[in-house]
């Protein structure tokens, strides 16, 4: 079965902006601006843990032609 590939320029953006908007949830619940429901914080990091998913799999993937 062939690895998984990925648009390294759109997996990028897609775990900066999951990355992004989970660590904001986070900071505003534990300044204390809004209160977060428990499975909501769980959904938060869920989000912020695939967005660092996502960020390791496009650093780490190889490119096709050897040469690059």
């Amino acid at each position: 079965m062939a690895a998984r590939r990925r648009n390294p320029l759109l997996g990028g953006i897609f775990a900066l902006i999951m990355i992004g908007f989970g660590s904001y949830r986070l900071f505003i619940h534990f300044s204390g601006r809004a209160t977060l429901a428990t499975w909501q914080l769980v959904i938060t990091a869920a989000v912020i843990l695939y967005g660092l998913f996502v960020a390791y799999s496009v650093l780490t993937q190889k490119s096709e032609n050897p040469e690059d």
